[in-house]
């Protein structure tokens, strides 16, 4: 049996304490916990993460490790929803090294603004840092969808005639469809402070087909909005309805998979994130 080692509760705990229930990503450190709208609950979006998978077949698992090593604390990090999925859909990327390298960081910060070895300074002065930040999210705007035939499957039966093998393709003849997603992506500044050199990358499994550039330099005002027409490009092998029913949706069952990272800056030159990604409910939009 294939058991999945988890963490307990307490090591649960102090995973996130250790790091003041900040996400351990040098490049993310969101606040994970905070207030919940009902006044008797908190809400809470992080995860003790394994650095090495839990069981078997699981990202960067390691067979050297025992059953009581993969729950202890030490195979433990501590991050955002967002960062949780992005290491384990990435997992060559985000090796163990580069996990465990962000948890000690992560974690000596926490240590040293704790006693006060780090402060921030201007004009050897401590520094109160700004809150006056830009804030971008996304949505996507229209959603045409289209289907377009590009030829005959061979899964349609054949029949002998005169001699000859034809293809009878019958009332609901199976096709190859090309079908498309055509959307006007919009970035919001939902703020009153500008948005210096935004940069889109995707980075999830699934990316869009077409995606209009932004320049290098770019800004986006306070209160202010740019578009970007994009484009999502699938195949099917099936009748119409098949394909109909996977046009459908505004959004495609794929895009479950698909998650965008937006880096900006301030006037500081301080940099910010956005993750956008999906569920069954849409968009949503995760600063960091």
């Amino acid at each position: 049996m294939n058991k999945r080692e988890g963490f307990s509760k307490i090591t649960i705990d102090i995973l996130g304490k250790r790091v003041s229930y900040l996400c351990s990503n040098p490049e993310c450190k969101k606040n994970t916990i905070g207030a919940h709208e009902n006044e008797n609950k908190a809400t809470s979006v992080g995860v003790a993460a394994h650095i090495t998978a839990a069981s078997i077949g699981g990202p960067r698992y390691s067979s050297s490790l025992s059953r009581i090593q993969r729950k202890d604390i030490n195979n433990g990090i501590w991050l955002c929803n967002t960062c949780s999925t992005l290491i384990d859909k990435d997992p060559e990327r985000y090796i163990v090294e580069l996990l465990y390298e962000w948890k000690n960081k992560a974690e000596n910060e926490s240590r040293k603004k704790l006693s006060g070895e780090i402060k921030e300074v201007l004009n050897n002065e401590e520094k109160i840092i700004s809150t006056y930040n830009p804030i971008l999210e996304v949505d996507l705007l229209g959603g045409g969808r289209s289907r377009s035939p590009r030829g005959m499957s061979n899964k349609n039966p054949i029949e002998m005639h005169n001699g000859q093998l034809v293809m009878v393709p019958g009332p609901k003849p199976i096709i190859y469809w090309a079908l498309s997603w055509r959307y006007k992506l919009v970035i919001y500044n939902n703020s009153k402070y500008p948005a210096y050199n935004l940069k889109i990358e995707s980075v999830g499994d699934i990316h869009f087909s077409e995606f209009e550039s932004l320049p290098n330099v770019n800004n986006i005002p306070p209160l202010n909005n740019i578009d970007l027409k994009v484009r999502f490009d699938d195949w099917t092998e099936s009748d119409h309805t098949i394909a109909d029913s996977i046009i459908k949706p505004r959004f495609p069952d794929k895009f479950k998979n698909l998650i965008l990272k937006l880096t900006y800056y301030n006037e500081d030159r301080n940099v910010h994130y956005t993750y956008v990604n999906f569920n069954d409910d849409g968009l949503i939009n995760e600063l960091a």
